[in-house]
């Protein structure tokens, strides 16, 4: 049976609109950064990881995709998929619906780094979280990816 994706709902605040009357682009990677960072706790990679290990993921790279815009008021949907992981690395897909018409409204491809917070410095993984990611990834695997959407930040490569 297929795992559900890591998910949350909300709504856009009156606080996040722009001059043109519509989420802003900072509002945006605020909710994928925040709010997906909560989520990713559903993973293992969360503050209650950092709390107990203190060791967390840095953000290396993000690519965000504008695709529709949203409104005040509008309800959403955040969800978290991790598309591929390795020893240090973790890459991950959020997908930002509005959930009354049902349509996609933005995507944020995050790629991380694990670090050790004492050291400031890339550490592996520890085996149990790595193996743990691992299985994420192939349950993740088997949810279809939005229509039309194309990966663009390698995992291999980023250090």
């Amino acid at each position: 049976m297929t795992q559900h994706l890591p998910s949350t709902t909300l709504a856009v605040d009156p606080a996040w609109i722009d001059a043109y009357g519509h989420l802003n682009a900072a509002h945006y990677v605020g909710i994928f950064d925040r709010v997906g960072f909560e989520l990713l706790s559903q993973v293992g990679v969360g503050l209650d990881y950092t709390e107990a290990t203190r060791c967390g993921i840095y953000t290396m790279n993000v690519h965000v995709a504008y695709l529709r815009e949203v409104l005040e008021g509008d309800p959403l949907m955040l969800q978290v998929r991790l598309l591929e992981s390795d020893n240090k690395r973790l890459l991950c897909l959020m997908e930002l619906t509005q959930t009354r018409d049902g349509y996609l409204a933005a995507t944020m491809e995050q790629l991380s780094l694990h670090v050790d917070l004492n050291t400031r410095r890339a550490t592996p993984f520890p085996d149990a979280l790595a193996a743990r990611l691992a299985r994420t990834v192939a349950e993740h695997a088997e949810h279809p990816l939005p229509k039309g959407y194309r990966r663009l930040l390698p995992l291999q490569g980023a250090r």
